[in-house]
């Protein structure tokens, strides 16, 4: 039997596979949409290329990994997958907010949403282009 104290890891607090594959479906289909994200012709041309439905779900393995679930993300690591994009600090806030309204909209706790959030932004300097860091 296991010891009901024990802390739950954030991928339990958020639902499991289900509660993230939910989110992640309603993020990606925002990104996909979002004006400012498609400023870069990069990520444009990337949404144009169609494959929602794999960039769902790599978006869900990644995040069901880095939150404490099953190691399932077959993906590049993120300095590799975003590197093309040259992805600048406005752009990544940019995807950074829609993360975070997309966790407040699907009914994500504030302590989970902060831990999630902190998570996404240890990855900034991954995700940023190395020519854009300085801000």
């Amino acid at each position: 039997m296991s010891n009901m104290n024990e802390a739950k890891s954030l991928y339990d607090r958020l639902g499991g596979i289900y509660g993230i594959a939910g989110a992640v479906d309603d993020l990606v289909d925002r990104l996909y949409t979002n004006e400012n994200a498609n400023k870069n012709p990069a990520v444009r041309h990337f949404h144009e290329q169609g494959g929602e439905a794999g960039f769902k779900f790599l978006v869900t393995a990644w995040s069901v990994q880095e939150t404490g679930g099953p190691k399932i993300y077959p993906g590049r690591d993120m300095r590799e997958s975003h590197a093309h994009l040259k992805v600048d600090h406005d752009e990544f806030d940019n995807v950074y907010t829609a993360i975070k309204q997309t966790l407040f909209q699907v009914g994500v706790p504030k302590q989970e949403r902060d831990e999630f959030m902190a998570i996404i932004e240890s990855y900034r300097s991954m995700v940023v282009a190395p020519e854009n860091q300085a801000a």
